[in-house]
């Protein structure tokens, strides 16, 4: 689905389930789909982490392989996710293996069962008014940088930071109480 609006009025039918973990994993699931098929990326390069009650912690929501892979401290200097919940601002890194950043998640094996680095991301901020709700990393992952394609644009980036933030309130609708609970 690549129209926003048709997205948006799908979405609008998940907020009213009963079942609101359920709608979660649903929204989630829809955005992600949006974005891979938006910006012609794997399902395993969409990433979104949620933040925590305490605000302490981004948590993978998605993709599937690494909800269970552990969690980011908000506080960390070194994760790229950290430092875009933090800052507020967008990412745009076409070159991102030359950057410091938190490469532990690129060394859990894809679906496909391949160690495969990012080699470059755009991510924004995921917020509604002022409340900050998390993050969204969009990259292109490849077990070599020539395998990678093409690089990411600020036209991408603009995108990203627009749709996201129209997605975001459906985020926060269906959010479990508790998001240190499991996801998957």
């Amino acid at each position: 689905m690549k129209d926003i609006n048709l997205l948006i009025e799908k979405l609008k039918i998940e907020v009213e389930r009963k079942d609101s973990k359920e709608a979660f994993k649903n929204v989630i699931y829809e955005i992600s789909t949006f974005y891979t098929e938006n910006l012609n990326v794997k399902e395993e390069e969409v990433s979104i982490l949620i933040v925590n009650d305490e605000k302490a912690i981004l948590l993978f929501v998605c993709p599937t392989f690494l909800v269970d892979s552990g969690m980011i401290p908000v506080s960390s200097d070194d994760a790229i996710a950290s430092r875009i919940f933090k800052t507020g601002r967008p990412l745009l890194e076409n070159n991102l293996q030359a950057q410091r950043h938190l490469s532990v998640f690129e060394i859990i094996p894809t679906p496909d069962n391949k160690i495969k680095p990012i080699w470059k991301m755009i991510g924004a901020l995921i917020y509604v008014n002022d409340e900050k709700l998390g993050v969204i990393e969009i990259s292109k992952r490849a077990v070599t940088f020539p395998e990678v394609g093409e690089d990411f644009t600020s036209k991408e980036v603009e995108f990203l930071e627009k749709s996201i933030y129209k997605l975001a309130p459906f985020i926060k609708k269906t959010m479990p109480e508790d998001i240190d609970v499991k996801i998957s």
